[in-house]
């Protein structure tokens, strides 16, 4: 995969440091809050939510995501494919065929929430098969580039492993659907700013609280569940 143009080496955009990176695996161990109540929230309407993971995470990344989200009334699925390592031939082809199998089974198009780098995965599916996806919603994920990243050279290690058929850069391209992206700019890991949603008619959300703790964030939890219901 082409990466020129994805990082920002000119120092304009200032991305996460070290010791952000630091506090943010700090934050890891450390933050548990209790979960979001349901009461007062909208009921779901039970159709078929797919979620993402992050970079070099597993569906027990998103666990409280998701388990957050049934309780709210829908149908929520992890993405079944184990170790997330980005856009390879083997992940687009994985959730291409998982979005077709979910989407059979719902009678027509289902939401699509993707985390980090499961989020550009996400927008990715969302430009080859809007027809299958009802809403889309990216949180923490960087889509609109260049970005900058303290994991820029874990990403240049692995994209040799990336799929030659995408580029990052064109997933900033707008989308059909409603598109929400949820940021923090307590982020330690993404420059922030380029989390918000590249769409003219995104729904921004800003909540407080690390990167990697953002599945356990009960404002994250909140958010989703009352745009889903929107």
């Amino acid at each position: 995969m082409d990466l020129s143009g994805v990082f920002d080496n000119s120092g304009s955009l200032r991305g996460p440091s070290y010791g952000d990176l630091h506090r943010e695996f700090k934050s890891a161990a450390t933050y548990w809050p209790k979960s979001a109540p349901v009461d007062g929230l909208p009921r779901g309407d039970g159709h078929t939510v797919l979620v993402v993971p992050g970079l070099l995470t597993t569906d027990a990344f998103t666990f409280a995501l998701r388990q957050f989200l049934t309780r709210c009334g829908y149908h929520v699925e992890g993405w079944q494919m184990g170790f997330n390592l980005g856009p390879t031939t083997r992940a687009i082809a994985g959730l291409t065929k998982r979005l077709e199998r979910l989407s059979k089974r719902e009678g027509g198009p289902i939401s699509l929430i993707g985390v980090s780098m499961g989020g550009i995965l996400a927008r990715h599916l969302a430009h080859e098969n809007p027809d299958l996806i009802r809403k889309l919603a990216t949180v923490v994920s960087p889509v609109r580039f260049p970005t900058a990243s303290n994991l820029e050279p874990l990403i240049r290690v692995l994209s040799p492993l990336y799929s030659k058929d995408v580029s990052p850069r064109d997933y900033a391209r707008p989308l059909e659907m409603p598109v929400m992206a949820v940021y923090t700019k307590d982020d330690g890991l993404i420059a922030w700013e380029t989390c918000r949603g590249a769409d003219d008619h995104a729904h921004h959300v800003e909540v407080e609280g690390g990167h990697v703790t953002i599945c356990r964030n009960p404002q994250v939890h909140r958010a989703l569940a009352e745009w889903l219901a929107a």
